[in-house]
C-alpha cells in the first residue's frame, strides 16, 4: 500500500469534482475506457483522483454525461518541484552537487592508525604513501590484502594487520607482537679459564670451580690466569672443567676527554615567520600570504587533524614556523668547556667502568691551545673474573 502511494505521488495525480449531469453514467464511461480512478466520493461531492497524465482523458466521458469537471488540487512530485524547475540555475546546482558529492564519496579522504604502540603512526601512514595510499585515492583502487601482506612484511613487529574502509575513512588496525623472553642456552661442551680482565689488587676471591692460581693480596696483570679450568683429583689425575668464580681487585684506570673550545655555533635571531594552509580534499589552500624566508631558517611544522564526533575530517591545517637562525664563532670559556668535559666524563665512566665501585677520584684538566683536555684517575673495587675458552684439539 505505501508504496502504491509512493508511485502515484511520483508520477504525479489530480484530484476533481463532477458537477451536474449524471455522475454514475461518467464512472461507467471512465471504467469502458479503462481510466483508473481511486478515492471515489458519491454523493453531492461527487469526485475522484486520477493519474495526472491521464486527466485529459476524461473530458469526453463528461461530455457523454452531460456533466462538468473540476479541479480540486495537483499532487506529486512533478507539481512540488513545478517553481523549482523555473529556477535553472538552483537546478543545475543541485544536479553539479550530487555529482560532486558521488565523486567525493568514491574517495579515501582521511587515514586512522590503531593499536601501534612502538610503531609511530607517521612510519606507517609514510608506507602507506609509498604504496599509493593517500587521502584522495579512488577506493576502487585499493587492494587491502595486498596491502595488509606489504604492510606487514615492511614492519616485522606487527603481529596482525587489518585494513578497512568505512566511507571516506580507512582504517589501519594492527596488533604488535610480545617478543619472547630469550632462551640463553648453556654449551656444557665448552670449558673455560678465568683470566683477569683488568690490572690490580686482589682484595677478595670466591672459586666455584676450578683451581685458583692466586691469592688474596696478589697483584695481577691484565690477561693474568686466576682460575684454571684443570683440576687435580686426589689420586693425582687431572680433569677439565669450566672454571667459574668471583674476583674482587682494587684497580685504576685513566680516563681522559678533550672539548674542543673554539666552535661555530648556529642559534634564533628571535624572527620567526609563520605560514598557514589548509588542506582540503587533498588540495592545499593558502591561509596567509607570507612567502616563503629566503636565508638560514630552522622549519618546523604542525599537522592538525580536524575531527567530528571522532571521525576525522578530509580536512586539516597545516602551520609552519620558520625561525631564523644565525651562525656566529663563539670561543668557550674554561669553567663553559670544563661542564662540558665533565658531562663527557660521566658519560665515559658509565661505559668503560659498569657496574664497578668507584673508591676515588683524581681529576685533572689542562689546556692545549684550543683544546680542554681533562682526565681522571679513577680508582675502582672491581670483578676482573673474566672467561677465556680453553680450546681442545
Amino acid at each position: 500500500m505505501v508504496s502504491l502511494r509512493l508511485t502515484r505521488w511520483l508520477m504525479g495525480y489530480v484530484s476533481f469534482s463532477v458537477i451536474g449531469g449524471s455522475p454514475e453514467r461518467f464512472l461507467n464511461h471512465c471504467a469502458r475506457s479503462g481510466i483508473n480512478l481511486w478515492d471515489i466520493r458519491g454523493g453531492a461531492n461527487c469526485g475522484a483522483c486520477v493519474a495526472a497524465g491521464r486527466y485529459r482523458e476524461l473530458r469526453p466521458c463528461a461530455r457523454r454525461a452531460n456533466a462538468k469537471l473540476k479541479v480540486g488540487g495537483r499532487y506529486g512530485f512533478s507539481f512540488a518541484t513545478k517553481g523549482i524547475r523555473k529556477r535553472r540555475g538552483l537546478v543545475v546546482g543541485t544536479l553539479v552537487f550530487m555529482a560532486v558529492l558521488y565523486l567525493l564519496s568514491a574517495r579515501l579522504w582521511s587515514i586512522e592508525v590503531k593499536g601501534n604502540t612502538t610503531i609511530p603512526a607517521g612510519q606507517i601512514e609514510a608506507e602507506l604513501k609509498e604504496l599509493g595510499v593517500v587521502p584522495g585515492t579512488l577506493k576502487s583502487k585499493i587492494e587491502p590484502q595486498i596491502l595488509q601482506q606489504k604492510l606487514m612484511l615492511k614492519f616485522t613487529q606487527i603481529g596482525w594487520l587489518s585494513f578497512n574502509t568505512h566511507g571516506c575513512t580507512a582504517e589501519v588496525q594492527l596488533k604488535e607482537k610480545i617478543d619472547r623472553p630469550q632462551i640463553v642456552a648453556q654449551d656444557n661442551q665448552k670449558i673455560y679459564n678465568i683470566k683477569a680482565a683488568q690490572t690490580g689488587q686482589i682484595l677478595s676471591m670466591e672459586v666455584y670451580t676450578g683451581t685458583a692460581m692466586v691469592k688474596e693480596g696478589d697483584a695481577v696483570v691484565k690477561g693474568q690466569l686466576l682460575i684454571s679450568g684443570v683440576v687435580e683429583d686426589d689420586e693425582g689425575k687431572s680433569t677439565l672443567r669450566g672454571a667459574s668464580g668471583k674476583i674482587i681487585a682494587s684497580t685504576a684506570r685513566t680516563l681522559t676527554t678533550e672539548v674542543e673550545r673554539k666552535r661555530r655555533v648556529s642559534g634564533p635571531t628571535g624572527q620567526v615567520v609563520t605560514r598557514r594552509s589548509l588542506n582540503l580534499f587533498g588540495v592545499r589552500v593558502p591561509l596567509s600570504l607570507v612567502e616563503k624566508p629566503i636565508g638560514n631558517y630552522k622549519t618546523e611544522g604542525i599537522h592538525t587533524d580536524l575531527k567530528l564526533m571522532n571521525s576525522v575530517l578530509p580536512i586539516s591545517v597545516y602551520e609552519e614556523n620558520w625561525s631564523e637562525q644565525q651562525t656566529v664563532d663563539v670561543t668557550l670559556t674554561k669553567e663553559q668547556a670544563l661542564v662540558e668535559a665533565k658531562k663527557q666524563m660521566a658519560q665515559k665512566q658509565k661505559e668503560e667502568l659498569g657496574d664497578a665501585k668507584i673508591v676515588s677520584m683524581n681529576p685533572s684538566e689542562q689546556i692545549d691551545g684550543s683544546k680542554l683536555l681533562y682526565r681522571e684517575l679513577v680508582k675502582c673495587e672491581e670483578n676482573i673474573a673474566q672467561e677465556s675458552e680453553i680450546i681442545i684439539k
